[in-house]
């Protein structure tokens, strides 16, 4: 299955030559740290706009993709979520807030151990970044929190599609470059 990743061309060079560095991820994303792609090239594209809106000011930024042949390895420990459900979204909060946040919110189930080599599911709605970036700064405390499926989806309560996180460098070995390439459309 062809898999893409949306960043910017900077580092979309970067993983090209030098691999990817799996302590370059962010530890608060929905699936925890790891190496997000995703099977819709649109969705791809989305999150490398996103990207280069937060960097454009520096010169020469373009958003760009990366893709990849992905093959499923069956001796590797899988996370797969079929649907966007209540499972889904606690597991989401529990790798978006600190363990000691997510202990306080009876969410025990995150990949901070890295148990899950590949975690695939559905991708939340932007704006439960915001909510757990409060709770971890304590802009809001956990006990005035009560998790909400909608919190999680679009207005019309599905994700914004599907991502596949590769947490451990086994699982790298999943997946193979095949290109990258510079977005040249009508966004920039």
């Amino acid at each position: 299955m062809k898999v893409y990743h949306g960043t910017i061309l900077n580092y979309a060079v970067s993983i090209c030559n030098d691999g990817i560095d799996l302590n370059k991820s962010n530890m608060y994303l929905d699936f925890g740290r790891g190496f997000y792609v995703t099977p819709d090239i649109k969705m791809a594209k989305n999150m490398a706009y996103r990207v280069w809106a937060r960097k454009k000011q520096a010169k020469n930024i373009f958003p760009a993709i990366v893709s990849f042949e992905y093959k499923e390895n069956l001796e590797l420990n899988y996370r797969k979520f079929e649907y966007e459900d209540v499972e889904w979204a606690k597991f989401i909060m529990a790798n978006r807030v600190s363990d000691k946040i997510a202990y306080e919110l009876g969410l025990m189930d995150n990949n901070r151990d890295f148990r899950y080599d590949i975690i695939i599911g559905g991708t939340a709605d932007g704006a439960i970044a915001n909510i757990a970036s409060d709770l971890r700064y304590g802009r809001m405390q956990p006990e005035n929190y009560k998790l909400k499926l909608s919190d999680f989806l679009k207005e019309d309560a599905s994700s914004y599609g599907t991502q596949i996180v590769f947490c451990t460098e086994e699982a790298l070995s999943c997946i193979e470059y095949i290109k990258c390439d510079i977005i040249n459309d009508e966004k920039r």
